[in-house]
Parts: structure tokens; sequence; C-alpha cells
């Protein structure tokens, strides 16, 4: 038998790798094969859930070989090189146009937006250019810059909260009212004043999945606007961009209203690419100040640039027309409606099982599913979940609403377009069982089952 000290060059280094504990500070001395690397990071990975039954993200977790082709073979193009890579960038132009138009935006802008890394930095740009436009409203009427503010509900993203404290804005947050999971447009009226530079609107919560009165905010705005007071409306459509004008064609959240001046969404959420890629699209060119817009001199080519990065992947991208000239409208329409469909079947099995309780949506919603543990039962929506992560690897997700309704506490499941039919009844059944053996637990006759599943 052969023994350590026998291991010579990389085969010792590899022992070495594998039995000593995890780098996590220094770089190794030496190096080892670029199969035994490969080895070590999937082995490190496997301790990760499995994104198949990841029911809490929003991203994509699947992508067909001649999608990941693309990404794969696009890797090194660096997207800011526009002089280098000018088709990519006429690309990237494209897929922002095939938005304003499927946003409803009106005329044929030459680039009415910009490609981003992920809704955050797209949430980021929108903002600043609202702010920049507010400021420059309010110099040309001699008034003070001092003191800018956005409002907005607390079922929004985290990142507006970012934005402002990131780039000195007073934020100006509407908690929920009590029982409720979107804040209506008077609870925002009271925070708009001459130094707010926009209200943010929500098309799909992280939350709940549900829409603010987008059309109502939009009636309370023009009627500010009728009294001298403009306010432009930011609608956060992360998830939502990609799913509502398929589903819900005739909801009237984007540019058909009239103070909807800017949109941001994922392109790596329901736009059914890896992350990350988002999109940030203007109502027209006179949304975005001049002031903002980075002129780089190439090789003597100028090339203007409105982006807070300087390094990314074209791949991503590139994955997103690859998505819209694969699956074009009717395509991403019948994916909507698969998830949507899942989503109603994943409610209807729960709404059978005594002990859960469907949280009933406001339409439209994103396709996923609110339950909630029935009252009196000796387990908590935490034990519910964890037991469903246990029985067969479910990650569900368990939290409150955000305040004032965060004695609501809340399980949420989002049905994506790798989760089949199969997996929804899979999962109803371990709903029910896990009920099942939560009740016992209480009473003290339960035993913990056996794994049952695929793979035991």
């Amino acid at each position: 038998m052969t023994g350590s000290s026998d291991l010579r060059g990389s085969a010792r280094a590899a022992y070495d790798f594998m039995t000593e504990p995890a780098t996590v500070r220094e770089l190794p001395p030496q190096g080892i094969a670029p199969r035994e690397a490969l080895e070590a990071v999937q082995s490190e990975v496997l301790l990760d859930g499995d994104p198949w039954k990841n029911l809490a993200t929003f991203v994509t977790t699947w992508m067909p070989p001649e999608g990941r082709m693309v990404i794969e073979e696009n890797l090194y193009r660096n997207f800011i090189d526009h002089a280098e890579y000018p088709r990519t960038a006429e690309i990237a132009r494209r897929c922002v146009r095939i938005l304003h138009g499927l946003f409803h935006g009106v005329g044929e802008p030459e680039c009415p937006g910009a490609a981003c890394a992920g809704s955050s930095e797209a949430v980021m740009l929108g903002a600043l250019a609202m702010k920049w436009r507010w400021r420059e409203r309010r110099q040309k009427e001699g008034k003070p810059i001092d003191a800018p503010n956005l409002v907005y509900g607390a079922d929004v993203h985290v990142v507006w909260d970012k934005f402002c404290r990131y780039f000195d804005v007073e934020p100006r947050q509407v908690n929920l009212p009590k029982g409720e999971t979107t804040v209506p447009p008077d609870a925002l009226r009271d925070q708009i004043d001459e130094n707010t530079v926009g209200v943010v609107a929500v098309a799909g919560t992280t939350f709940t999945g549900e829409c603010g009165d987008i059309e109502g905010i939009d009636a309370m705005l023009r009627e500010l606007a009728g009294k001298g007071l403009e306010v432009p409306m930011h609608v956060d459509a992360a998830s939502g961009g990609f799913v509502f004008p398929f589903s819900h064609p005739d909801f009237k959240w984007d540019f058909r209203l009239e103070t909807v001046k800017s949109v941001n969404t994922s392109g790596h959420k329901f736009g059914l690419v890896y992350p990350g890629v988002g999109w940030l699209v203007f109502r027209d060119d006179k949304q975005l100040p001049e002031e903002l817009v980075f002129y780089e001199d190439y090789l003597g080519e100028k090339d203007p640039t409105f982006t807070l990065n300087f390094s990314g992947s074209s791949s991503f991208i590139l994955a997103q027309y690859f998505n819209f000239l694969h699956l074009g409208r009717v395509g991403y329409e019948a994916a909507v409606q698969a998830m949507d469909t899942n989503a109603a079947a994943l409610a209807k099995g729960l709404a059978a099982i005594d002990g859960v309780e469907n949280v009933e949506l406001k339409a439209p919603a994103l396709p996923l599913v609110i339950a909630r543990v029935s009252e009196g039962e000796p387990f908590s929506e935490d034990d519910l979940v964890g037991e469903l992560a246990r029985r067969r690897g479910w990650l569900v997700p368990a939290y409150e609403l955000p305040p004032d309704s965060d004695d609501i506490r809340i399980m949420r499941m989002l049905v994506k377009i790798d989760q089949t039919r199969e997996l929804v009844d899979a999962l109803v059944a371990d709903f029910g069982a896990s009920v099942e053996f939560l009740r016992k637990r209480g009473k003290g006759e339960g035993k913990t089952p056996a794994h049952t599943g695929v793979g035991y």
C-alpha cells in the first residue's frame, strides 16, 4: 500500500489540499491541478441548498443548454468596452428598446435606458436621474437643493434604503397600514412636498408578490401636478416587469400612466437569465440628465456610458437577447402561464391540508403562494419550514411582513419555470406529512421519520 510519504508532485499537493483545513485566509504554499481544484470547489458547494428546491429565490436557476453556451462563450467580453465590442453594445440597446416597447413606451428612442448588473444598479441609476432632474428644476427656480427626499412604502426592496443612505437623500418610508400588505396612495401623499425627488411604486413586491395601487398613485401625482407640484414616479418592477405584460396585459402599471418616468426590471428573475443582469428603462430621452452621462474617448471614438460599473461580462446581456429571440412574446406568455398554473395547483393542494391556510393575494400577483400555520396548532411556521428542509431539502422562507403588519408571519413559496407539477405535488405531500408529524410531536408521540425521498 502506498503511504502518504510516497506521494510526489501534484499528487502530494492534492493530498495535502484534501486533508488540510480549507484555505480561508492565505494562498496555499503551492497549487494543485485544475481538476483537483474543481473537485475541491464542487465538494464545498454541495453543502449549499438545492436550487431546484429553493422556493425562496426569485433568481433564475435553469436555462437551456444553448443559453448556457451563449454565456460560456462570452464570459471574457467586458461589456463596457463598446469600441472593441460594438455589436454587443448594439444588442444591449436592442434589449432596452424591446423593453421600452413591452412597457408601452411611446416613440422610437435610440436607447431609452441602460443595461445593468441587476435591478439594484438600475434602481441606483434611476433614482439618481430623478434626483438630478429635481435639482435642475430647483436651481432654475432659485430654490435650495440641500434637502431632497424620496417617498416609498415599507414594502419596497432594501436597495431603496441603500440609495438614500449612499446618495444623501432623506428616506420617507411609509409603513403598511395594520393588516395590509401594500401602502395606499393617500399614505404616500402625506409625505410629498417640494423637496420630493420622486415616489416609488412596486409591481410585484418581494414580500407577497402583490402590486401597490400604481394607478391610484398616478392619479394622486397628477392631482398634485395640477396644483403646481410635479413629482415623478419610478416603478420597481424587478420581478413583475417580465410577468405582468404577459399574465395581465390590461393591467396599467407602466408608461401608459402619465407620471411613470422610469422602470427597473431584473433579467435574471422572470427574464429567465442566470444572474446577473438588470435593466433601467426611461419613458423618453428627457429623463436622463446629460450631466450623468460620461463620454469615454477611446481610440478616437467617443462612447456615452451611464453605469456604476466599468467591468462586467457581456454574457448575461447576450443571454437576455438569446431569450428574446428564443422565446418571443408567445414563449414568455407560455412560461408565465405555466408558472401561474403550477402556483394555483400548489395553492389548491395546501388549502386541502388541515393546519395550513393560504393567504389570499390581491391580483395581479407574481406566481407564488403565501401560507400560514392555522391558529391553535402546536407548531409555528419556523417549525414547519424546518421540517420541510429536514424531510426533503425544501427551502421555504418564513418571515414577518413589514411594519405595521409585522405581527403577521407568513411562508412564501415561489414557483419558477424549473419547478414542475411533479415537484408541486411532492411539496404538497411533504407539507401534509410534516403537519401530521409536528402535531404528533406536540403530543409527545412523534418519532423522527426515516427519509423516503429520491436518493435515500
